[in-house]
């Protein structure tokens, strides 16, 4: 006999219907629009992908033709005084054709110096009229105009007026460029297939057309495949920053993408008809309207079955709660609103435990121990009562800092509990370091014992045995107070560093590295010790290191080859380190310092450089916390709505541990990582209450919630009201 089955059996079939059926049909609707945007947004990432490695190119040639100009014009050999005398002509031709040679796209270069009638060549010497008669296209009556005009080139730049060279492009470089006290230009004569070369493969199939334009926005390459553009007719859009846009000429609409170049501040451009975007993919446009066509179909009959099999779960459920619990009544013509009531305290009470799970306490001991490492004495002074509530007191007078890499260590707790059972009257405080599982410790204690020292480093590295099978430490002089304490960070960072590269002692102190320095060549602790002040951004830590090596060559009489070479490799560390610290800094001064034989005065000098570079590492670091915490929490706000996000998801998304990671958002926001994501999910089911009309189990689903009841219960217990109360009262006023 046939069943007539109840209402919320039918609501399951029509639901399933309604969820397969008109996704389906929607997507089938628009999917022919969809095939030509994707299709057209490969074509475009396609052609801004070719722009940028066009661009890429460019910056780079460009590039080297003005570092070649810079050398070229630094060089002593070149300069007007020594090119105007006959002894001194012929190495300097000889140093132009060197630069020649050194460069694909050079064809010739020449100098040309204000009040010299001379124009200096990889070929050799020419009057200047000679030159712009026999060389170039220019009447007589115009060379004056000609040589005006290219003396008074201030920056450099590719020229698309003059055309000396027929249709070559030329590179115009000002000789002492932006000093405002210019004595000449160099002309670089460029390969003119360079540009052509770049472009004509950019297109591939499609018709359209590739524009180069300068910083002027002057055509420097074009090229051409199927369609004449004149430049004209969209150099507004040229006007306009990097992407793609859409312009119609003559009543044809066309795709423009360009690329601007930051570098260069060139401009790169490829504009294509759009109607060949459609012309793609209308041959299969029958084939997808049978295909779905059939998928509806399909989906039709299973959505029929699928819900006739998703009631019978729920029809056993209702008889096993109606026989476990004696008071459960069906209300109302929907069953599992009685359902409902009838198992609501057991997801209070998981909600409560979930709750007390979520709440962490705000661990801030770390970057109190960092200020330290990093020598923020006033800012440790401003938080006296931060470390005592920590019970970071440092009642000893000594200290000495060991950095460790252990990389396979997990309980960092444990160790640092056992550390401080060693020695009595030695404290061991431990910080982790963004670094991955690398560890400093600040060891405090009473007296200032070589003996104590060494017993104490023993058995902390048969400690860290038991935790690593090899790890490398470092490890810092001993001083009193804990202003010291940055200086013994930066020599224990310097031994581990040595450690690292050696990877043949387990332990390496700083006080070894200074014992085993050979005395014809600068002491290796101190070259050490200056590089990792530099990377502390420890000014005055950097300037003892740097008058402690002037005072070792001062008293070591070596040879004046060896003793200039000495001098460069306190120059080279400084530059090695400034480049991986990848900081805004003019290495110019750097090179300029060597050319300095007074010790005194380069010492001088380097005051002033250690000055500048201490300042933009400092800069540096704090740019690199703003964009991890903006990065961090944007990624944060973009995965809120996902239900498996947590903070082992984010923290391995960043290369971070955990706890690093509760604490920093804690931190930065006063809340646990799921109070911030529960505020964050919460926000926007109340916008979408109040914006759409969609229901409220579908709205909690889209934020991350899987279980609706509970959701409706914490937003009850937040807000006071339920969500549809909320979306009443909203929508009333």
């Amino acid at each position: 006999m046939f069943k007539i089955p109840s209402r919320l059996q039918l609501k399951y079939i029509l639901s399933y219907m309604l969820i397969f059926l008109v996704p389906f049909c929607t997507l089938a609707f628009i999917f022919y629009q969809n095939s030509v945007s994707s299709l057209r947004a490969e074509i475009e990432l396609s052609n801004m992908n070719n722009l940028n490695n066009i661009k890429t190119l460019t910056d780079n040639r460009l590039k080297e033709l003005e570092k070649t100009a810079s050398l070229i014009s630094y060089n002593p050999k070149l300069t007007p005084y020594m090119v105007s005398k006959t002894e001194f002509q012929s190495e300097a031709i000889k140093q132009l054709l060197k630069y020649k040679e050194t460069s694909s796209i050079i064809t010739e270069l020449y100098l040309i110096y204000q009040n010299q009638p001379l124009v200096y060549s990889s070929k050799g010497l020419v009057s200047r009229n000679i030159f712009l008669k026999n060389r170039t296209n220019f009447e007589t009556s115009n060379m004056d105009l000609i040589t005006k005009e290219i003396m008074q080139v201030d920056i450099p730049q590719v020229s698309t007026r003059l055309h000396l060279f027929s249709n070559q492009p030329v590179y115009l470089y000002p000789l002492s460029p932006g000093s405002g006290n210019g004595y000449g230009t160099l002309v670089l004569q460029l390969d003119e297939a360079f540009f052509q070369q770049l472009i004509h493969n950019t297109l591939g199939s499609f018709k359209g057309n590739v524009f180069i334009f300068n910083q002027k926005n002057e055509v420097i390459g074009t090229y051409s495949n199927g369609i004449d553009l004149n430049a004209n007719d969209f150099s507004n859009i040229i006007k306009e920053q990097s992407g793609i846009s859409e312009i119609t000429i003559d009543d044809v609409n066309y795709s423009i993408a360009k690329v601007f170049s930051e570098d260069s501040s060139w401009s790169f451009v490829t504009v294509i008809p759009t109607k060949q975007f459609f012309n793609k993919v209308s041959e299969f446009k029958t084939f997808i309207f049978l295909v779905f066509l059939f998928i509806a179909i399909i989906t039709t009959i299973i959505s029929v079955y699928i819900s006739v099999k998703q009631y019978d779960p729920i029809k056993k459920l209702i008889e096993l709660v109606q026989r476990k619990d004696s008071e459960y009544q069906v209300t109302g013509k929907n069953e599992l609103i009685s359902l409902q009531k009838s198992i609501e305290n057991v997801f209070t009470n998981h909600e409560h435990l979930h709750e007390k799970f979520a709440k962490q306490e705000p661990l801030i001991r770390d970057q109190c121990l960092i200020m330290l490492l990093q020598g923020q004495m006033k800012a440790v002074e401003h938080s006296k009562e931060l470390f005592e509530s920590f019970q970071l007191n440092f009642d000893e007078s000594y200290f000495f800092v060991m950095v460790a890499s252990l990389p396979k260590l997990q309980d960092v707790e444990e160790l640092e509990h056992r550390a401080n059972q060693l020695q009595t009257g030695t404290s061991a405080y431990e910080v982790e370091l963004i670094n991955d599982n690398v560890l400093a410790f600040i060891v405090n204690s009473q007296t200032y014992s070589p003996a104590q020292k060494n017993a104490f480093l023993q058995e902390f590295e048969q400690l860290l045995v038991e935790f690593e099978a090899a790890p490398i430490i470092g490890v810092g002089e001993t001083y009193k107070g804990k202003e010291q304490i940055n200086r013994s960070f930066i020599e224990a960072s310097a031994a581990h560093e040595s450690g690292k590269v050696t990877e043949e002692q387990k332990m390496t102190t700083f006080s070894e590295l200074k014992a085993a320095q050979e005395s014809h060549w600068l002491p290796k602790e101190q070259l050490l010790k200056l590089s990792h002040s530099y990377k502390q951004g420890n000014t005055d830590v950097a300037k003892e290191s740097t008058a402690a090596l002037f005072n070792w060559l001062k008293h070591n009489h070596s040879s004046m080859l060896l003793y200039k070479h000495m001098k460069y490799d306190i120059i080279n560390t400084i530059i090695k380190t400034v480049t991986e610290a990848d900081i805004p800094f003019n290495l110019e001064k750097l090179y300029y310092l060597t050319e300095i034989d007074s010790l005194d005065h380069l010492e001088e000098e380097l005051a002033h450089v250690t000055d500048d570079i201490c300042v933009e590492i400092n800069k540096n670091k704090e740019t690199q916390k703003n964009e991890l915490q903006s990065n961090i929490f944007k990624y944060i706000t973009e995965h809120f709505n996902e239900y498996d996000l947590s903070l082992e998801n984010v923290a391995n998304e960043f290369n971070l541990s955990t706890s690093y990671l509760s604490r920093f958002i804690k931190e930065e926001t006063n809340i646990t990582f799921s109070q911030y994501v529960w505020e964050l999910r919460l926000n926007e089911v109340k916008k979408q209450l109040v914006q759409t009309n969609l229901p409220v189990k579908e709205i909690v689903s889209e934020v991350g919630y899987i279980d609706v009841p509970n959701f409706t219960r914490k937003f009850k217990s937040t807000v006071g009201i339920t969500p549809g109360e909320y979306r009443k009262l909203n929508s009333q006023s």
